[in-house]
């Protein structure tokens, strides 16, 4: 006789939107959450899991992932998405572009975008979606297929794509983009198409998404920190400094407030990058923003990485104790929309132990619960609902995944993360289920790590064991 139930969670802290509940049980069907109660019956149930002690939390939906940008795509997928798992992950928005890295191709996305699918297919441990970066005029026009038919619903501008390539060198100047007109006019035209299409589109599901550092300051301060001989993370940090995001920023902001679009300000870096969207605010206080920091802006500085090799370039970069806590204030009075990882697993090799040449990027997904647990709720005392939201429901409102994904209630798919808000563990790279074979977070004592993570009603990691298989699903956006 079929079973009301394939799963009922007892006797957890069930972290519903907006507040927590104690020995809450929770019942699932198909995939779904069907009930929350405290009066479920482990007989209506197939499977039991009693969470006594642990926290229930929404799986995490990490929206800022960049999976295949250094390793082959499918390869990338499968350890990746491993990794993911161990920081309480079940969602995960992957960026994707034509030009340098990822594919290494230029054309069309009506070529490329069906075999990213391709390769990520059958081989995710976790559901995904994909954000598209149009870097070409004709990739504009490829909007309306890929939001109408694909699903895509985030398109992203790189601002210091303008005629700069750090990746190489300070000085060269390698075109990334495939195109020849990759300025703020594109810029303009990017988010002149997203209105049209969310004029269009039930929901006004489509936003863009923009890196925020200006090409030319980052030219200027390179010159700069070279002359003064300065060298390491310190020199990154001072070469791409936060008036590069502040000016980057008001231009963004600018074109979105004329444009009307909706502008997600990605991986705000600093004290100053903050204060710019505030300053936004007032200029256009009908602009629609929103905004993210990572993990590492929160909790990494350059000097905590002193001597360590160059592990921790990233863009923006790593910058200082007075800017991180600026960003936890942000996050704590409500400004900050959602944290992301800006995961992306960058081999050893590609580091090196020369600055310019080094690639940029590092994996963080691991750490998305364990991080914000340990640092957010233990330390600074922020609730359990409002980590949640951090990293769970305003992401998926803000890509166009909720209500299916990113909180913990009756209807929505039935993905959570067990944590044990007590569990000690120091950070190391073999725990991270990751390829990469470094982490700048190694040594960190974190307090609050997922035991089991669950995707659709089904264990996918337990204990520090992969115990699924590579199920993830497709998320054709919007989901509602």
């Amino acid at each position: 006789m079929d079973k009301k139930f394939d799963l009922i969670i007892k006797n957890g802290k069930a972290v519903v939107p907006g507040y927590e509940i104690d020995n809450c049980s929770i019942g699932v069907k198909n995939g779904k959450i069907t009930a929350l109660s405290q009066n479920l019956c482990d007989d209506e149930s197939t499977e039991i899991i009693d969470a006594t002690g642990l926290a229930v939390m929404p799986g995490a939906v990490d929206s800022h992932f960049h999976l295949g940008i250094y390793r082959q795509l499918a390869d990338d997928t499968i350890s990746e998405t491993k990794s993911a798992l161990v920081g309480g992950v079940t969602s995960v928005l992957t960026y994707f572009r034509s030009g340098q890295h990822y594919m290494n191709r230029v054309g069309a996305y009506e070529e490329l975008f069906p075999e990213v699918l391709k390769q990520i297919k059958g081989n995710s441990y976790v559901d995904y979606g994909v954000n598209i970066a149009p870097m070409q005029n004709s990739h504009i026009g490829e909007m309306e297929w890929l939001s109408k038919e694909q699903g895509v619903t985030t398109f992203k501008y790189f601002m210091f794509y303008k005629g700069l390539n750090l990746s190489a060198s300070s000085t060269a100047t390698e075109n990334l983009t495939g195109s020849d007109s990759y300025d703020l006019g594109h810029l303009y035209n990017i988010m002149e198409e997203s209105v049209r299409l969310n004029n269009e589109i039930e929901g006004e599901p489509i936003c863009v998404s923009v890196h925020c550092e200006d090409d030319e300051i980052i030219k200027s301060f390179i010159k700069k920190v070279n002359e003064a001989g300065i060298d390491g993370l310190r020199a990154y940090c001072e070469a791409r400094p936060p008036l590069s995001e502040r000016v980057a920023i008001l231009k963004a902001g600018t074109i979105a407030a004329s444009t009307g679009a909706k502008l997600n300000i990605l991986h705000l870096g600093s004290k100053e990058a903050l204060e710019t969207t505030r300053d936004l605010l007032k200029i256009y206080p009908k602009i629609k923003i929103r905004r993210e920091v990572t993990l590492h802006a929160l909790g990494l500085t350059y000097d905590m990485l002193e001597g360590k090799g160059l592990g921790g370039k990233v863009n923006p970069p790593i910058r200082t104790k007075e800017d991180g806590e600026a960003l936890w204030e942000g996050i704590m009075n409500g400004e900050v929309d959602w944290v992301g990882s800006d995961h992306a697993c960058t081999p050893e090799k590609m580091k090196g132990d020369s600055l310019w040449p080094a690639s940029c990027g590092f994996g963080g997904t691991s750490l998305m619960y364990p991080f914000m647990i340990s640092a957010g709720y233990h330390e600074r005392k922020i609730p359990l609902h409002r980590i949640a939201e951090l990293i769970s429901t305003n992401p998926a409102k803000a890509h166009a995944l909720y209500p299916r994904k990113g909180a913990i209630s009756v209807g929505m798919d039935a993905d959570f993360a067990l944590v044990d808000l007590n569990l000690e563990k120091i950070v190391t790279v073999d725990s991270l289920n990751s390829a990469q074979e470094y982490t700048p977070f190694e040594g960190m004592k974190l307090k609050g790590w997922p035991i089991v993570t669950i995707l659709r009603g089904k264990k996918v990691f337990e204990n520090g064991n992969i115990v699924g298989d590579a199920n993830g699903e497709y998320l054709k956006r919007p989901l509602y």
